[in-house]
């Protein structure tokens, strides 16, 4: 079951995961400690909590914190804020090994490509039906050109359903901050998303440890 249509064109902080569509990679930061550059998440494979996804419209813009106006049910747009808001989605990501330290990370997006894969994830979750929580690889990407260019859909996998942890339950999605009276912008291509700042990997030493200990994620 698709949860939301894509177009073609303040609640408590999580450290983000985020994916960059132009480069076709996963990135993050570190929650426990002072260490602000981004790392490469080479093996991206997490608990995604499909349950508690929320859509709704999203800005993201260089040099400003996001705004979003959260829909008040999945799937079901309410009215636009501005002329730069986008459909997107959010939800939570629990990896210990991926996201040290606490395990959680928080992922939204307005890009169509990855709306497409959500969709077809959620769609097995919800044909699922067995209360649990997938565990979700990335196990390759497509590469999708139009005419802004060459951009890489991720392509995921199933390969585990596990009980909620617990450290997602404790945790909580940002909620709407959009401004009251957004401003439209005369120059901008609303079809159009900006790629993320960072587009190649950190050197390998920004990576975090990722020990051999059996687990899945």
């Amino acid at each position: 079951m698709a949860f939301m249509e894509t177009t073609s064109g303040g609640g408590a902080f999580n450290p983000f995961i985020k994916y960059n569509a132009k480069a076709g990679r996963w990135y993050s930061k570190r929650d426990d400690s002072t260490d602000t550059e981004e790392f490469e998440v080479s093996d991206m494979t997490a608990v995604v909590d499909l349950e508690r996804l929320q859509t709704g419209w999203f800005l993201f813009e260089a040099g400003t914190a996001p705004a979003r106006v959260i829909d008040a049910q999945m799937g079901v747009a309410g009215e636009k804020p501005g002329g730069n808001f986008k459909r997107g989605f959010q939800c939570l990501f629990f990896s210990p090994k991926n996201f040290p330290s606490s395990g959680v990370r928080e992922f939204s997006t307005t890009a169509s490509i990855v709306i497409e894969s959500f969709n077809n994830l959620h769609t097995e979750y919800a044909n699922n039906g067995s209360g649990k929580l997938p565990v979700v690889k990335c196990i390759g990407v497509d590469p999708i050109t139009s005419k802004h260019g060459t951009n890489y859909q991720p392509k995921f996998e199933i390969i585990d359903w596990v009980d909620r942890p617990a450290e997602l339950d404790n945790a909580t999605m940002e909620s709407s901050s959009a401004p009251a009276t957004p401003a439209p912008s005369a120059t901008s291509d609303a079809g159009h998303q900006p790629p993320p700042a960072v587009t190649s990997a950190p050197p390998a030493a920004a990576s975090p440890p990722a020990a051999d200990d059996g687990n899945l994620f």
